[in-house]
């Protein structure tokens, strides 16, 4: 499981004002419980903040730079903002990977960001939605992702660079998506042999909900039998992430042992 921390987010109180105000000492506190809880990627959004968000991008990935050699994924709906900022915080920070989060399945935002990857060497998530906006069906699901792959592809960006996101939303509004979303993995997942990686946001689905913790880890354990690989979550839910290493270990990713949580934190170094 590739788990991209979703807590250095400007939609957090606490993280808006640390990059309005440039406190590094919160984005370094948080950043330290993300890697301890065993994020791979940290996943860096701006959310409402003040000021340039490209300025605000470099200085929020120096930031959390400084604490970790993680590759950094730049969060953002703003194509134009993720074109200009992507190179500047390669510039910035030349041997960390970057990911850009995210590109939707519209022609105009794919040829706008996917040479943008390829030429800074990054990963990219492709959203599974075009102009028209999420798809309320699983055809269109399946086939926006198709085409955001084969222009990846074309531009030669490697599949392992490659991250499709099924866009899950809330439950207690769409009820039917959470099985759309798992269904559209499965199709997606034989367009190349190795396949590209599936990512889903994982709080957006118990967004509003009561129970939002425990809809949270039940369904990130279905997305992974489905063929989830990767999610945008909190690292630091301890609860959240055994219950994923546990998914894998019973589907045969790792091999079991009595301490396999134990061989997993040691197998990362936390």
């Amino acid at each position: 499981m590739i788990i991209f921390s979703e807590r250095i987010n400007g939609m957090y109180r606490d993280v808006r004002r640390a990059i309005n105000d440039r406190e590094k000492s919160v984005v370094h506190q948080l950043t330290k419980e993300q890697v301890a809880g065993g994020a791979d990627v940290m996943d860096v959004n701006l959310g409402p903040t003040k000021g340039d968000p490209v300025e605000n991008f470099v200085w929020l990935a120096q930031t959390v730079s400084e604490v970790t050699d993680l590759p950094i994924s730049l969060d953002s709906a703003k194509p134009k903002v993720l074109a200009e900022a992507v190179p500047r915080v390669k510039e910035a920070l030349p041997g960390t990977k970057l990911v850009i989060n995210s590109s939707t399945a519209a022609a105009d935002c794919m040829e706008k960001l996917i040479p943008v990857a390829a030429a800074a060497e990054a990963s990219i998530i492709g959203l599974t939605m075009d102009q028209e906006g999420v798809p309320g069906n699983l055809a269109k699901r399946a086939e926006c992702g198709a085409a955001f792959f084969m222009m990846a592809m074309e531009n030669g960006i490697l599949p392992d660079d490659v991250y499709l996101d099924p866009i899950i939303l809330p439950v207690n509004v769409a009820p039917k998506q959470p099985g759309n979303v798992m269904e559209a993995i499965r199709q997606l997942a034989i367009l190349s042999d190795p396949p590209p990686h599936f990512i889903i946001g994982l709080s957006n689905v118990s967004q509003n909900c009561l129970m939002r913790h425990l809809i949270n880890r039940t369904y990130l354990v279905m997305c992974i039998t489905a063929g989830l690989d990767s999610a945008i979550m909190d690292a630091a839910d301890k609860e959240l992430v055994e219950a994923a290493i546990s998914a894998e270990v019973l589907l045969e990713k790792y091999l079991y042992s009595d301490d396999y949580l134990k061989a997993w934190r040691m197998q990362k170094g936390i």
